[in-house]
């Protein structure tokens, strides 16, 4: 088949959730179809990753979008009734050239990735759609709404009313629409329940995330010395600096990665930092957590004034900072999905201690090898004693690995997704 995939960020690097889902599921239909990407970059460095692109693709049409242009001009949208995001993500000359590509090939499906990409080919009624709407989007903002002040309260809530009657409009265009979870399918049923939906899960690169990873002789040597000088940011610094003197081989160390300018990402590490680390520092003082991710937010930068409290910034590779931690924690109280960190960290063999909403997407248990915890006293109740119990925690190593390994991998959900598409195009 001819494959139009429409992406709302250019799907390379795979380095934060989009991406990651995007990616591999172009990766994985590449290998069997044509593929023409059509996609948005709003970071100026991921320009060079158009030829790296079009190892998998046909064609790459990819247009820049400045985030903060493209938001202040969405915000004349609050006095009409069309979605800001919607707005944020529309390019007239991303629009031109998927109208190009609709001429000049033979497309027999399109992919649309996000609600936000579906406003270009909303008009065809002539080419199969599928809709990766991944999370119901509306109900996030419905979360944000609620865990934010007036003035932005209301415009969330105002943009959760819109984003839902367009992700309805949206779901009655397509041919077949697609979550990541049964809780997000389900949640929409709610509100469209005469339409095809299913249910495909994020994966993880079970090869590049692996328990093997410091196993090699020259991996293991950065693994030890990692130990001791871990590149950190200092409070009032956007400079990596290294600590050597703070982190000891005999610390045991926390860790948490995520892209550090996302929301719910700031309010977990926060919360953790605020209400459970200083339990678990009652019990074990030498405790060190590591906050590893991009563009960390001037809150969470202060958070390494705490003691025994490291915030690194970007770094090129996370596998290092899993490998050398004895475990992660996913400590939500807004989450939707499947955070591809607690993946990640369990395809490394990492323990991870989580409230039920970071595993709310999850089939996973605590005989899996994970530990929940939805109050601070039981969260650190159950990380204290992964921590002072090795024996347990190797328990919980291969328990986390096993699972993965049945339940997320990328060719089995790229295969679910080759057959929606075949089923819908008869």
């Amino acid at each position: 088949m001819n494959i139009l995939y429409l992406a709302h960020r250019i799907p390379y690097p795979p380095n934060k959730g989009d991406k990651i889902r995007s990616f591999h599921q172009i990766e994985y239909l590449s290998n069997r179809h044509t593929v023409h990407l059509a996609c948005m970059i709003d970071d100026p460095e991921d320009l060079q990753y158009i030829k790296t692109l079009e190892k998998y693709c046909a064609s790459v049409e990819a247009v820049y979008r400045n985030k903060t242009v493209s938001q202040c001009l969405s915000v004349l949208d609050l006095f009409t009734n069309k979605a800001l995001c919607v707005s944020s993500f529309y390019s007239q000359k991303l629009k031109e050239k998927i109208e190009e590509r609709l001429h000049s090939e033979k497309i027999d499906q399109i992919i649309v990735f996000s609600s936000v990409m579906a406003e270009y080919v909303k008009h065809i009624s002539d080419i199969s759609k599928v809709m990766d709407f991944v999370d119901v989007d509306s109900d996030k903002w419905k979360l944000y709404a609620d865990a934010h002040s007036f003035p932005f309260s209301w415009i969330y809530r105002l943009e959760a009313k819109r984003l839902a009657q367009y992700e309805e409009e949206v779901a009655r265009i397509f041919d077949h629409s697609i979550f990541v979870t049964e809780k997000e399918a389900e949640i929409f049923k709610q509100r469209v329940n005469d339409r095809p939906i299913s249910v495909i899960p994020n994966g993880v690169d079970l090869e590049y995330f692996s328990p093997q990873f410091c196993q090699g002789s020259d991996i293991s040597t950065q693994h030890s010395i990692l130990k001791c000088s871990l590149p950190v940011l200092s409070p009032q610094s956007s400079v990596l600096q290294f600590k050597s003197s703070n982190l000891q081989p005999s610390s045991p160390i926390i860790v948490f990665t995520g892209a550090m300018d996302y929301f719910p990402n700031v309010d977990a590490v926060q919360y953790f930092c605020k209400d459970i680390f200083p339990l678990v520092q009652d019990r074990i003082p030498e405790a060190k957590f590591m906050i590893v991710g991009r563009n960390p937010t001037h809150s969470v930068k202060q958070l390494s004034a705490l003691q025994n409290v490291f915030v690194t910034g970007s770094v090129d590779d996370i596998r290092p900072y899993l490998s050398q931690a004895e475990i992660a924690v996913a400590p939500f109280r807004i989450s939707r999905g499947i955070p591809n960190k607690i993946l990640e960290a369990m395809a490394m063999g990492l323990p991870v201690v989580g409230t039920s909403t970071a595993f709310q997407g999850t089939q996973a248990k605590e005989t899996d090898g994970i530990r929940i915890g939805d109050d601070p006293d039981e969260f650190a109740m159950k990380l204290c004693r992964l921590l002072q119990d090795s024996e347990l925690r190797r328990q919980c190593s291969a328990d986390v690995r096993r699972y993965v390994e049945r339940c997320h991998r990328w060719e089995v959900h790229g295969a679910q997704l080759e057959s929606i598409m075949q089923e819908i195009k008869g």
